[in-house]
């Protein structure tokens, strides 16, 4: 018997969430679905559904209840539009060799 937990390595954003509200130092809770685990107090890269990242963050807590996740997290910084096109052009590339993306 088992039970089924989502490891997760990257914020990723509900498709609701609205990214033009981030700002450095910003704190904001997030309702994921599905139990998840997340690494806590250190440096996470926030995503959206459409592999689009804006920077880094740190999950403070994260609360699993009645099969939902919510996060806390504060915004330790954001890219550049640059920085951003890198990101997801780096991340897409990778993602793609290990299947987690389908070409």
């Amino acid at each position: 018997m088992g039970y089924m937990v989502e490891l997760n390595t990257l914020l990723g954003f509900p498709k609701d969430f609205d990214v033009n509200t981030l700002k450095v130092g910003g704190k904001y809770a997030i309702t994921k679905d599905r139990e998840r685990a997340f690494p806590l107090h250190i440096a996470l890269l926030m995503v959206d559904s459409q592999w689009n990242f804006y920077g880094y963050c740190v999950a403070h807590s994260a609360v699993v209840k009645e099969q939902k996740t919510q996060i806390d997290f504060e915004v330790l910084s954001l890219f550049s539009a640059e920085e951003k096109k890198i990101y997801k052009d780096r991340f897409l590339e990778a993602a793609k060799s290990t299947g987690e993306v389908k070409r």
